[in-house]
Parts: structure tokens; C-alpha cells; sequence
């Protein structure tokens, strides 16, 4: 069966908002809270994970209510512990499209540390349900393997010596390696919002494929490679070429399939003077996206310096 047909079997079989769900919400010492979440339904990024830096990061799974996300975040910005926000997001929240807060799997953590999740009783009627929440995470989840995903997530996450957004898709891949749902995949997300905001936040969002982590994982690595490659930019206005080159290698390594990674160091390389490094890597171009390339390497850019 083709995948196209794949993926249109699933968003219309499968069932509820984010039902079979495993998640993990954080805060970092630097300010940064953030979250990654994947699930057997459609675009699990677009209602489940909430966060803002220097406040805190929230899920609403199962049966999600998506009000959860932005009134736990201004509860907690208040200065509401999560146990407090997550009392009160309960307490009101008013059978969002017929179901009660039976149906809702939540968890949260503030910059602080704290951490509070809740599983409903219909949610936790799923093969496995429940969570762990401790010093700066709460990790939840429903139709799961058993409690040893969770168990996984939770050692990968707190062993990871990764930048935060690592950490997090760590944790993901680790319950997923454990045994994940019991029922399947299709999409993942992660997020992370920082004290720098614009292009140092992370949302990034797979909404439906066969395999929505490895997805996930280039995607992160393409967004890594893009901030690199802006090193290597402002290491080479500084005068410093080696450093220029050690960030153009990296962000090859982190995004060898990604044309646009190959059309930049090619052209970084040329204001490096070295033309054999930017040949290289407009070949390397040509494999991904040979029309592209072909554009490219008409560029004056390329052309031989006259001989003097």
C-alpha cells in the first residue's frame, strides 16, 4: 500500500485528539522550558505541548483540552506552583467537547523545578498509563507498552549531556526504543522556547509518517546546522577561519541531506579562498538538488579569479 494511503487510513481511523500519547515537559537552567511529544494521531504538535521561557511547559494528552495550555501558562506566570495550575485548569474545565476531566492526561513543570501531572480515569483505562515527575520534568503517558517507557525517557533525559532540545528528543527516541505505544505512530513535536526568542526558539512539527522520530531527529538537526552555519558566518566577519571551517564541517555532519547546508558552506568556502572545499560541496548539492545546483554553480561567485 502506498504511503499516501497509509497515512489517510490512519488520521481517519484513529481515535480522539491524542489518545496514546507519551510526552515530557522541562525547564532548563538557562531560562529555556520546553517540550516533546509524540502520539498515533494526526499533528500531536499543534494542540498537545505548551511552553514559555522562564515560566514553565505543559501537555494536555488523551482527550487534549487545548485551554490547558495557554491558562497553565499564565496561571504559572502569575506565580501559581503547577500543582495550583493544574488544581484549577481541573477544576475549570468545563467537559471541553463532551468529555470530563476523566479523559485528560496533563503534566507541567515550572522554571523553579516543580512538577505536577494527573491522569484521568478513563485515560488510565488505556493498555498503560501513568506518569513520573521529579526535579525540573513531569513525563506522561497512556497506551503504552508498560511503565518502562516512561522509566527510559526519564534516564535519558537526566543522563543527556546534549543542549536542552537534545535532551528532550532523547528522551522521545529512548521511550520510543522501550516500546512506545502499543498502538503505533504517526506524528511527533518538540518545542522549546528561550529567553533569546525569534530564531533561538524551537517548533518543530511532524504530522504524519511512518517514522515521525526520525523525522523529527533531521528536522532538529537541520534547524542545528542552520544556527551553526550562522557561526561559521560570524566567525569568518571576525577573523577567525579555522573556526569558520570547524562550524561548516559540523553543520554538514548535522544535515547531510539538506541542499541549502551545501549551497552555503560552498559559498562560505569561496570567501574562505578555497575553491576545491566549495567544488566539493556544490557536488554534494547536485546529489540532493541538481537543478538548484545547476543555478548555483552558474553564480559569478565560481568563476576563476582573472590571472594577473
Amino acid at each position: 500500500m502506498r504511503l499516501d494511503r497509509i497515512l489517510l487510513l490512519a488520521v481517519f481511523l484513529a481515535p480522539g485528539l491524542a489518545r496514546a500519547t507519551f510526552s515530557i515537559v522541562a525547564c532548563d537552567a538557562d531560562g529555556s522550558c520546553g517540550a516533546a511529544v509524540a502520539t498515533n494521531n494526526l499533528a500531536v504538535g499543534a494542540s498537545v505541548i505548551y511552553a514559555q521561557a522562564d515560566v514553565g511547559a505543559l501537555a494536555t494528552q488523551f482527550e487534549t483540552n487545548p485551554h490547558y495550555g495557554p491558562k497553565g501558562l499564565a496561571l504559572m506566570a502569575a506565580g501559581a506552583k503547577p500543582q495550583s495550575a493544574l488544581d484549577r485548569l481541573l477544576a475549570e474545565d468545563g467537559d471541553f467537547e463532551g468529555d470530563t476531566v476523566a479523559a485528560r492526561q496533563v503534566g507541567l513543570v515550572n522554571l523553579a523545578g516543580d512538577s505536577a501531572s494527573y491522569t484521568g480515569k478513563e485515560a488510565s483505562e488505556s493498555p498503560w498509563a501513568g506518569a513520573l515527575s521529579g526535579k525540573g520534568y513531569s513525563i506522561q503517558g497512556n497506551g503504552l507498552a508498560g511503565p518502562h517507557v516512561l522509566g527510559a525517557m526519564r534516564d535519558a533525559f537526566r543522563t543527556g549531556n546534549g543542549p536542552f532540545a537534545d535532551r528532550l528528543l532523547a528522551a522521545l527516541e529512548a521511550g520510543q526504543a522501550a516500546g512506545g505505544q502499543s498502538t503505533g505512530k504517526l506524528s511527533a513535536a518538540l518545542l522549546v522556547r528561550t529567553r533569546e526568542g525569534d530564531w533561538q526558539d524551537i517548533d518543530l512539527r511532524v504530522d504524519a509518517s511512518l517514522a515521525p522520530l526520525p523525522d523529527l531527529r533531521k528536522l532538529l538537526g537541520m534547524h542545528e546546522a542552520n544556527g551553526v552555519l550562522a557561526r561559521a558566518g560570524r566567525a569568518l566577519r571576525g577573523g577567525h577561519p579555522e573556526q569558520a571551517r570547524a562550524a561548516i564541517a559540523e553543520a554538514q555532519r548535522l544535515a547531510p541531506g539538506w541542499d541549502r547546508v551545501w549551497r552555503r558552506s560552498a559559498r562560505l568556502d569561496m570567501q574562505l579562498g578555497d575553491r576545491a572545499a566549495a567544488q566539493a560541496a556544490l557536488a554534494e548539492m547536485e546529489k540532493v538538488n541538481p537543478v538548484w545546483a545547476a543555478t548555483e554553480k552558474a553564480d559569478p561567485l565560481y568563476r576563476p579569479s582573472p590571472a594577473k
